[in-house]
């Protein structure tokens, strides 16, 4: 609906405020409910399933993009720490890095970041000893 549509009903609707009202908030507002995280123009629902992709580019962008969102949904976390069993050093690397990214706020990731210390490979487990000094022990603190 144009801004002229708009305009035509609320001059209908002389005799109610309410229609125009009722229209005026509509376009102010949107459709009303609130819209979802996006990370590079995609949903967190899209990257949460980019998680288990076959391609192991899109695995890694999927956790690069998540530790951009952090808390901000409640299924990131999680999914981040199931992703440091993924079968792929390189995913396991940019989960650990998310999960240091966004630091004490993924703290229920202690238990798995423990495990990743005795992880194959070299740098998931530096990473992982650097995402638990972050997480628990936050600067300031």
């Amino acid at each position: 609906m144009s801004a002229e549509v708009a305009k035509g009903l609320c001059l209908a609707a002389t005799h109610s405020g309410a229609l125009c009202a009722a229209v005026l908030a509509f376009f102010l507002t949107g459709c009303g409910g609130p819209k979802p995280t996006t990370v590079h123009g995609k949903c967190v629902e899209h990257w949460l399933h980019a998680l288990r992709d076959p391609d192991v580019r899109i695995r890694k962008k999927a956790v690069e993009s998540l530790s951009n969102v952090g808390r901000a949904d409640p299924a990131v976390i999680p999914a981040l720490i199931e992703t440091l069993d993924d079968r792929d050093a390189g995913v396991r690397e940019a989960a650990v890095l998310a999960l240091l990214k966004i630091g004490p706020d993924a703290g229920e990731a202690v238990p798995a970041l423990r495990k990743a210390l005795q992880d194959k490979n070299a740098k998931v487990r530096s990473y992982a000893a650097k995402a638990l000094e972050r997480i628990e022990r936050p600067s300031g603190g």
